[in-house]
């Protein structure tokens, strides 16, 4: 259920709404079950890249930015270049399309029953 933003000017764009979660603990409960399957099964027989620090146990925010700080100081200490590139991704899971969801969720082997 979604509910329009107060003070815009249109309502033909997502972010024009305000999404309210009505849904049911049942929902989550599956929700949970899915991301523990992806986690503990999917991911378990076709690891992420070394550097992806999602779903991976162990590895946060804080230890992608620690990584990239000791990249950083490695480079200055060993004068070379280092070159710091800072992308604002607000909007990244606003505007992944469900396409491309599904082919990576295919690409790791999921089950098309959970892909739909």
């Amino acid at each position: 259920m979604f509910i329009p933003k107060p003070g815009r000017n249109s309502y033909c764009g997502r972010r024009d709404f305000r999404p309210i979660s009505l849904t049911s603990f049942l929902f989550k409960t599956m929700e949970r079950l899915v991301g523990r399957f992806l986690r503990d099964e999917i991911l378990a027989l076709q690891s992420l890249h070394p550097i992806q620090h999602a779903y991976q146990a162990g590895k946060s925010v804080e230890t992608a930015l620690h990584q990239l700080v000791v990249w950083a100081e490695k480079a200055l200490d060993q004068h070379d270049i280092a070159l710091g590139v800072f992308l604002d991704i607000e909007g990244t899971f606003d505007n992944t399309s469900y396409d491309s969801m599904g082919l990576a969720l295919t690409r790791h082997r999921v089950d098309q029953t959970i892909v739909r």
